[in-house]
């Protein structure tokens, strides 16, 4: 009843957040997602990825997070969203400043790769003190591979490290490519090789420290990348369509949307993406079927929330403020949900969730200002800027 309870309210939460403030677009507007609306979507979504991760949480600690297990299948969905707007964001951006390439290191990649180490070191640190108190053993080579970034001490950091590779391989091929098309079918190209990375390593053999590129994670939502690339390119093109025929791709994409969960659902409870250690005669192949489905899901979903975007304009300061931190918000949940487990044992759900939530965005918060210190940024917390 609790965990129903708590369902209802996050549910209510975020469609309070996301749709307070908003208006119904008009007729004449010829862009209906940009970097503005797309970082707030991403605020909302990475409150989402929040609720998320505490029922992946309980799940691991083998405890029944009743209804609150809505929020465990949908945590590709929200991520696909978050590679898909990366993507279209840089080729628009490409594409409309001749000058964009120049010191995008600092503007983009340093933008994650500062964040990263902070919340990395304290991750170590964490792990280390951990590691007095337990009387557990961390190798030397362990901690130095750590410090570095190169084992991830919370795997929830991987999309950091992937993000900051695509960004970087993006500066490289758009740096020489004069044509849009070619420079995304290279993009194209380099994210299935990652994709290929992933599917082959299989996942960690520890829960403390992992390589890059363990886990289904790290390749099934990726390939949204280049299609928000491909949208970008092709923008005005397939607005149009979607005005066109807005009810009719409405209609079909919210019905495959839920023919999709259906699908994926079952996947899930097969553990399509673990099957190697059900001794499956072609895990690989298991493997395929699950990246295969999901991409189709991703796809129509994705499909699904720019066709509402056509017709709506959200944006309130919540919204935008959420917006900001939202990586660094990703990649703190775990510090709080590990941290904070102690209310989970001594008053429940209802008490426990809404501290990692507070706890989450009151570290993010200090992590982002650190940030834009060490960056030398004067973009605030609540200043309403898209940086």
């Amino acid at each position: 009843m609790v965990n129903t309870i708590a369902l209802y309210i996050c549910i209510a939460v975020l469609g309070a957040i996301l749709f307070t403030g908003s208006s119904r677009r008009t007729e004449g507007e010829a862009s209906f997602f940009d970097r503005v609306s797309s970082k707030e979507v991403q605020g909302v979504l990475a409150v989402f990825i929040m609720f998320h991760h505490i029922v992946v949480a309980l799940n691991a600690k083998s405890l029944d997070p009743g209804d609150m297990a809505f929020f465990y299948y949908y945590g590709i969905l929200a991520v696909a969203f978050f590679f898909f707007a990366s993507g279209f964001g840089l080729v628009k951006r490409w594409m409309t400043d001749k000058d964009y390439i120049r010191g995008f290191m600092r503007r983009r990649i340093f933008t994650v790769l500062v964040p990263f180490f902070i919340c990395n070191y304290i991750y170590l640190t964490d792990a280390l003190l951990n590691n007095i108190i337990f009387r557990k053993h961390f190798g030397f080579g362990e901690v130095i591979c750590s410090f570095f970034g190169i084992f991830l001490v919370n795997n929830e950091m991987w999309f950091a490290v992937e993000i900051m590779i695509l960004y970087v391989a993006f500066r490289v091929v758009f740096a020489k490519v004069k044509k849009p098309l070619a420079g995304i079918l290279i993009m194209t190209g380099i994210v299935l090789v990652m994709m290929v990375i992933g599917l082959l390593s299989g996942h960690t053999d520890t829960g403390v420290m992992s390589y890059w590129f363990k886990g289904e994670w790290w390749y099934n939502t990726i390939f949204m990348f280049p299609v928000g690339m491909l949208y970008a390119y092709k923008e005005e093109r397939i607005n149009q369509v979607i005005r066109k025929a807005f009810i009719s791709i409405l209609l079909a994409s919210s019905i495959l949307v839920v023919l999709m969960d259906h699908v994926h659902r079952n996947l899930i409870s097969r553990s399509i993406y673990w099957t190697e250690y059900n001794h499956a005669a072609h895990p690989i192949l298991d493997k395929l079927l699950g990246l295969g489905q999901e991409t189709v899901y991703e796809l129509v979903f994705l499909i699904l929330v720019i066709t509402i975007m056509s017709r709506v304009r959200i944006g309130n300061p919540v919204n935008r403020f959420f917006g900001k931190i939202s990586l660094e918000v990703i990649m703190l949940n775990y510090l709080m949900i590990d941290k904070l487990y102690f209310l989970y044992k001594m008053y429940g759900i209802g008490v426990y969730l809404p501290a990692v939530v507070a706890g989450t965005l009151v570290c993010a918060s200090v992590v982002y200002i650190v940030k834009n210190i060490v960056l030398e940024r004067r973009s605030g917390l609540f200043d309403g800027q898209v940086t």
